[in-house]
Parts: C-alpha cells; sequence; structure tokens
C-alpha cells in the first residue's frame, strides 16, 4: 500500500509517503501556528522527494487528536478533501496511539501510557496493556494524580512516553515505571506505519478530549440594525 500521512494535531507540521512499512520520504516542521498554509506544499515536497504523484496514492492518514484543535482540523479536513478527490480511504489515527506505537511494536509485556501535556493541570493520556493489546485507559484529559489511580491495577512494568511523562511520574511516587521518551508528538512515519495495519472505518473525526479553550461571549451583543 503507497500511503500519505499527515499530522498537524500538534506543534508540528508534519508528512510522510510510506509504501508498506518503508519510509520513502518525511518532513517534519515545527512552526507551532500556520498548519493551514504549510500543509500543502509540504505534501507537494514530500511527494516529489519520493517520486511519487497524487494519483499514486492508494490511501491517507492523519491524526485526530486529541491536540490543538485548529491543527486537528486543518490536518482531518486536508485528508478527508484529498482523499474525496482521488477516491481512496482515509485513514484516522489517534495522536497517541501513535506515540505509542514505537513501545507496543517493541515490547510484548507491561503496560505503555502515552501522555501529553494538556494544560490546565492536565494530561492527555491513553494506555493499553502490552500483552493483550486492550485499551486500559481510553484517550482523555485528565489530572496526573487521577490518572495514575486509573493505572494501580494495571500489568507491569509500566512505560511512560510523550512530554506528559515526567508530570506522571511525578504523580507516581515510588512506583517502579520507566520513561521511554518525553516527544510532544508523534513521528509521522509511526503514523503512517499504524496505519498500514489499520483498517478504513468511517471518515476521520477530531477526538478533542475536551472543550475547548475559546468561548462565546455571553455578556456582549451586536446591536440591532
Amino acid at each position: 500500500m503507497l500511503l500519505l500521512a499527515i499530522d498537524t494535531a500538534g506543534p508540528s507540521c508534519a508528512v510522510a509517503v510510506a509504501r508498506d512499512n518503508t519510509i520513502l520520504a518525511q518532513i517534519s516542521e515545527e512552526i507551532g501556528r500556520g498548519h493551514a498554509e504549510r500543509l500543502m506544499p509540504m505534501i507537494e515536497a514530500v511527494l516529489g522527494e519520493a517520486a511519487v504523484a497524487f494519483r499514486d496514492l492508494e490511501g491517507i492518514a492523519v491524526t485526530t487528536g486529541p491536540g490543538s484543535f485548529t491543527g486537528v482540523r486543518v490536518g482531518i479536513a486536508a485528508a478527508r478533501g484529498l482523499a474525496l478527490a482521488l477516491d481512496i480511504p482515509p485513514i484516522g489515527i489517534g495522536s497517541l496511539d501513535a506515540l505509542a506505537f514505537p513501545v507496543t511494536r517493541a515490547r510484548d509485556a507491561g503496560t505503555v501510557v502515552a501522555v501529553l501535556d494538556a494544560r490546565r493541570d492536565e494530561v492527555y493520556a491513553l494506555a493499553k496493556d502490552l500483552g493483550s493489546g486492550e485499551t486500559l485507559v481510553a484517550a482523555t484529559a485528565i489530572s496526573a494524580d487521577a490518572l495514575t489511580a486509573m493505572l494501580e491495577d494495571v500489568p507491569g512494568p509500566l512505560i511512560l512516553v510523550g512530554a506528559g511523562a515526567p508530570l506522571v511520574a511525578d504523580a507516581l511516587g515510588n512506583r517502579d515505571f520507566k520513561i521511554a521518551g518525553t516527544p510532544q508528538y508523534p513521528d509521522v512515519a509511526d503514523v503512517a506505519r499504524l496505519a498500514m495495519s489499520t483498517s478504513p472505518a468511517s471518515p476521520p473525526t477530531p477526538l478533542y478530549a475536551r472543550a475547548a479553550d475559546a468561548k462565546p461571549q455571553s455578556d456582549k451583543a451586536l446591536p440591532r440594525r
């Protein structure tokens, strides 16, 4: 399968082209904002580097969050639009699933906890049993203390990965755990590899995990004309 992968859910704008499990080309820029302006030029650049045309693609993978509300929407809109135009399936990949993927691929025992700093004294977290593949904590926004309580009886060893790992480590206290890395976002190559083994279902939809920070003003109104 020849696949384009997109990740705009975090501070980076990243794209990759993969054939089966081989990454042909990838580009990543940590831009913070401006994903909408950079995404299409980056897609064209990575396709050119891989010597692949749009018409050659057989699927498009995109991270669905949690992460930046605007970034998530930009990536999903682009993936769904391209997939519709090219008549190929779009594949939604959870950002935390992609973050956990290197651990799930390398280990077959214990619990992996993918965790990002969600601010406001919360983390975005996902926990999976590495033996069974069962999701023990579905992607959610939660306090580090509440998360550690949910992890009380999960299979060990406990493996943390992601930029929020130090926050959870502090809450775990003396409990045995390992931090596998603290990236702020998944590697887009892992988004592509995970998509290869994911069956396309319904069109990708945003996974926000909590309400937006910005809210409409309720005490102001425009005068009628």
